[in-house]
């Protein structure tokens, strides 16, 4: 027997993640179980293809927010569709 589908890798978690929350706090990714270190590599590679977007704030801009693009939110989208397909 093949292997069993246990959905996509921490790339696509990721956008999903965003897409599910919206705007979140970089810890959050912590918090939800994800990789730390993962989930910061792919967030600025999606940032340098223009799916996720980030926001420093704060007296010394120590508080980041993650979010998606109008871009990234339509790759989630499909990554969304896609999963449901395969589950379906």
């Amino acid at each position: 027997m093949g292997k069993v589908y246990d959905g996509f890798g921490i790339d696509a978690k990721v956008i999903l993640f965003l897409f599910e929350k919206g705007r979140v706090v970089r810890r959050s990714f912590q918090t939800a179980g994800f990789n730390y270190a993962g989930a910061m590599n792919a967030l600025e590679r999606f940032e340098t293809v223009g799916i996720t977007q980030y926001e420093a704030v704060g007296d010394h801009r120590d508080t980041v927010y993650w979010s998606l693009t109008e871009k990234g939110k339509k790759a989630a989208q499909m990554l969304a569709d896609l999963d449901a397909f395969i589950r379906s």
